[in-house]
């Protein structure tokens, strides 16, 4: 996590805001179909998606490894006269809550390991919606090592479709957008009514309790049983 931290401080400390302060341009052309509510931004980066998340109503929480980037990012936010929840963390120390989220974006960032798909996804209510938008292989620049893993936000062709099986995909796109080779997906989790009988979709992470709430169990029987 030192090493990932001390690469994204040197360049958001170098270069604050190199892209902008605007959203990105695919999060306003999803925005009409993205869920209301409670969203997460995994790998925010300075902010500029969870701030104007935050000015169209969402209760935005947001966390990336750079402590630069999270100060960015908190800046830009009281700037602009909203509030955001960030939390500096990578996603090894990230705890994710069962049916939390409304939606959940990740934008210009890759998990390193495919079973954190899972998470992101038991993270999202029933019927919640997953924005993801980041560069494929053909835009690398430079040759990735075995010690240089926390550099590999490259996905390859097929790779994140095949990682959200089981999600309904709304739109997908893999091309050359604003002469950037990038891959766009907007996905939704699935609805299920036994989720409506038992009223789970308003279950959200609170204060740590000792082991599974009765809810939180019938949540799992129900994951399972698909």
């Amino acid at each position: 996590m030192a090493i990932a931290e001390d690469y994204w401080n040197k360049i958001y400390s170098d270069s604050p805001f190199r892209k902008g302060k605007a959203p990105s341009q695919f999060l306003l052309d999803m925005l009409p179909r993205l869920r209301p509510g409670k969203c997460l931004d995994i790998g925010m980066g300075e902010g500029t998606n969870a701030v104007y998340l935050a000015q169209k109503g969402y209760t935005v929480k947001g966390f990336d490894v750079s402590s630069k980037a999270i100060e960015n990012a908190e800046k830009l936010a009281r700037e602009t006269g909203v509030t955001i929840e960030t939390k500096r963390a990578d996603l090894d120390l990230f705890l994710f809550g069962m049916l939390e989220y409304d939606s959940i974006i990740m934008t210009f960032f890759k998990p390193c390991v495919p079973r954190y798909y899972s998470e992101i996804i038991r993270a999202l209510k029933l019927g919640g919606s997953l924005l993801v938008e980041s560069y494929t292989q053909e835009e690398q620049k430079e040759a990735i090592g075995a010690d240089d893993t926390y550099k590999d936000y490259y996905f390859k062709s097929n790779e994140l479709i095949q990682q959200l099986k089981g999600m309904k995909i709304l739109f997908y796109n893999e091309g050359i957008v604003g002469n950037k080779h990038v891959v766009q997906c907007l996905a939704q989790k699935p609805t299920d009514k036994d989720v409506a009988k038992y009223d789970l979709f308003n279950m959200q992470t609170g204060p740590k309790q000792t082991g599974q709430t009765a809810q939180q169990k019938l949540a799992e029987a129900l994951f399972k049983k698909k």
